[in-house]
């Protein structure tokens, strides 16, 4: 059995193997340390002859190594800057491997690997984004969506060659009113590009102004503009870009899928890069004669929820109205493998647990302010709304709060319209 064993501080992490039956230790196969975190996130992948492919970020991005049983090192696989995101199969040989990788800003591609040579092909040219599935030895199932295309579905042998076009999807919003999407490419402060979404109303008039919505995440492990279907943002989004907005979104430094660099641009001082980035968005919408920069509202949930929460708080006066979902307040409250990951420990890092702490700015606030928590929540635990409002109520700031029974971090099934509705009328209570 395999395990990686990481050190409390995330930066040193051991592959080691142990006895099947007893759980003895045999050896540790090699180890792998960074300055700030390492992040093993995916097994090895064994192959037919008995040694195994690893994934690892020690170059700067998710690549593939090649490893005999023993630990010792065969060779890197993969090469560039791209992160590979998922092993789909191997070949029968177990020579070949096909690959789903990141491919520019927001796009994905499927890549034949050979693990020796390391030369590597894609299976279709296109951009948009791939997904991809067969079993070792088998052909491959191919999924093709991109903005200007709602699907398409084909077999592939396991060399990459394709077979044939199985499906051909229809575009099943052809028939309604739907608004126009736009990926403009926006410059972060020290010149890094970052990939934004605009969902304009379905009526949309240049000439006109229109109020601004934008959604964030911000965190790790998400990517929230894609060159998928709807530029990969859900239905209400256009729904509310029908009711008169603009909606924007950006992945700023700290979001997945560009590399190691740009993931850690946040080490150690969550929300401080994020929110320049978003603010950079902001400045963006500035230039747009028809976005009324005047009249804007932020929403998000969960690191989403800090984020909107952080805008409204350290940058006053910059959105009107925020609504925060589930938001993390307070580092320290949070669990510890991924706060720590991201921030070190308190005691190693207290000028940036207490910077990113949002009760330090409860008196800043301007504007309306709405948080929404689950009443369940096991992840982002409700003591983080509560404390804020304990100190929102301290410096006698008014903010509203909502608090769904039953639910834990997030609100799903038939409830989700509920919550939907909800943040929508807030907004357009106090913004229109």
């Amino acid at each position: 059995v395999y395990l990686a064993v990481v050190n409390r501080d995330q930066d040193h992490m051991k592959l080691n193997s142990y006895k099947f039956v007893s759980g003895e230790i045999v050896k540790t196969l090699f180890e792998e340390k960074h300055e700030k975190y390492v992040e093993p996130e995916n097994p090895p992948r064994f192959m037919p002859d008995g040694s195994f492919i690893w994934f690892s970020e020690r170059d700067g991005y998710n690549h593939l190594y090649h490893y005999r049983e023993s630990g010792e090192l065969i060779g890197q696989v993969t090469r560039g800057e791209y992160d590979v995101l998922q092993i789909v199969s191997t070949d029968k040989r177990g020579k070949k491997l096909a690959i789903l990788t990141t491919d520019g800003l927001m796009s994905r591609a499927v890549r034949i690997v050979d693990v020796k040579s390391g030369k590597t092909r894609r299976v279709d040219d296109r951009e948009g984004s791939f997904t991809a599935y067969g079993d070792d030895g088998t052909d491959l199932i191919v999924k093709y969506r991109s903005k200007d295309n709602p699907g398409e579905i084909s077999s592939y042998r396991s060399s990459g060659k394709q077979v044939r076009l199985l499906l051909k999807a229809d575009n099943p919003l052809e028939k309604y009113k739907i608004g126009e999407v736009e990926f403009p490419v926006v410059a972060a402060n020290d010149g890094t590009p970052l990939q934004a979404r605009l969902i304009k109303p379905h009526d949309f008039d240049p000439t006109k102004n229109y109020p601004v919505l934008v959604y964030l995440y911000g965190g790790p492990h998400a990517q929230m503009v894609r060159n998928d279907v709807r530029g990969g943002a859900p239905m209400w989004m256009f729904y509310a870009a029908n009711r008169g907005y603009l909606v924007f979104t950006i992945d700023n430094r700290g979001s997945a899928n560009r590399g190691l660099e740009f993931e850690q641009a946040t080490f150690r001082n969550l929300g401080n890069v994020e929110m320049q980035d978003q603010l950079s968005g902001v400045d963006y919408l500035s230039t747009l004669a028809y976005a009324d920069t005047s009249r804007m509202a932020v929403h998000g949930w969960s690191y989403g929820g800090f984020m909107t929460t952080s805008l409204m708080l350290r940058n006053p006066g910059v959105f009107d109205v925020g609504v925060a979902g589930g938001p993390v307040t307070d580092w320290r409250m949070y669990e510890v493998m991924y706060g720590e990951r991201y921030m070190d420990t308190p005691e190693e890092n207290p000028e940036g647990y207490e910077n990113a702490d949002l009760k330090n700015y409860t008196q800043n606030l301007e504007g309306k302010l709405l948080l929404i928590h689950g009443l369940q929540d096991n992840v982002v635990v409700p003591q983080h709304s509560y404390t804020l409002l304990k100190s929102f109520v301290d410096h006698g700031k008014q903010v509203d709060f909502f608090v769904y029974p039953g639910y834990e971090h997030n609100v799903r099934g038939k409830d989700r319209v509920h919550l939907m509705a909800k943040v929508l009328d807030y907004i357009d209570l106090h913004l229109k």
